[in-house]
């Protein structure tokens, strides 16, 4: 069997996996329907959605949350990759911020929508700082576990031979640590878009989760089922178009 053909087996499987996710999430959506009493249906719920564009509130609210959510992460990404490392180097450094990573974790992302809120009121700084105290911790775990797998040998071999931490870093570290990077970016992007919603919804004029709260106060379940399902959307199609390639790529390796 031939390379390409395995390649055209393997899609043509991951099609038929999110054919047959989409029709149980649909078939689920109807049973709620037929069965509960104000569960609006799937075609109600786009067209809502379809309005929102119209009024030109989907696009901007959109917008303005994935620029607070990419902002939010991307820090996220940076601290939490220096922590990690760190960590995973050096056993004083584990022992100082392991206990309060471990704290991190065990947050959920509601409580820190509801302190972001207290701390800086309404404003764009609430929903970044959720994200990226949301994001942090998971980075954080994956990273130093990543690290400490690096045999701890090679790492002396390579500084008895005068090798530079940089290059030790770069040529020895990042390629073991690649692969959790992925899963540790997969579980940040979750909590920490979680984390934007509810600050939107508690701290924010503007955004997705200030939408969803729009039409949940207004009690118009098909305004915010549509949010809620933008919401979703956004995460299923950044893991598949994003997430899945980037992980294959820093993957590649272990089927060479």
């Amino acid at each position: 069997m031939t390379t390409l053909t395995r390649q055209v087996k393997a899609q043509g499987s991951s099609a038929v996996a999110i054919i047959a996710s989409v029709l149980s999430i649909l078939a689920v959506w109807q049973i709620a329907v037929v069965v509960g009493n104000r569960v609006p249906s799937a075609a109600l719920t786009v067209e809502r959605l379809a309005g929102e564009a119209a009024a030109g509130e989907l696009w901007h609210n959109l917008a303005l949350s994935a620029n607070r959510f990419a902002l939010g992460l991307v820090l996220a990404l940076v601290v939490g990759t220096a922590l990690g490392v760190l960590m995973g180097m050096s056993k004083l450094a584990d022992l100082a911020f392991s206990d309060l990573n471990a704290a991190g974790l065990a947050i959920p992302a509601v409580i820190w929508a509801l302190l972001t809120t207290m701390w800086f009121g309404f404003g764009w700084l609430t929903p970044v700082v959720t994200v990226f105290l949301s994001g942090l911790p998971f980075v954080v775990v994956n990273i130093a576990k990543a690290t400490r797998a690096v045999p701890a040998e090679l790492v002396l071999m390579a500084r008895s031979f005068g090798v530079p931490s940089s290059y030790i870093l770069r040529h020895i570290v990042a390629p073991a640590v690649a692969g959790s990077t992925v899963a540790a970016v997969r579980f940040a992007i979750m909590s920490a878009w979680n984390g934007l919603l509810l600050a939107e919804w508690f701290g924010s004029t503007s955004g997705v989760g200030w939408r969803s709260r729009y039409w949940y106060d207004a009690n118009q379940l098909d305004g915010f089922f549509a949010w809620v399902l933008v919401f979703i959307l956004v995460l299923v199609i950044a893991d598949l178009l994003i997430l899945g390639p980037i992980e294959k790529y820093a993957t590649r390796w272990r089927t060479v």
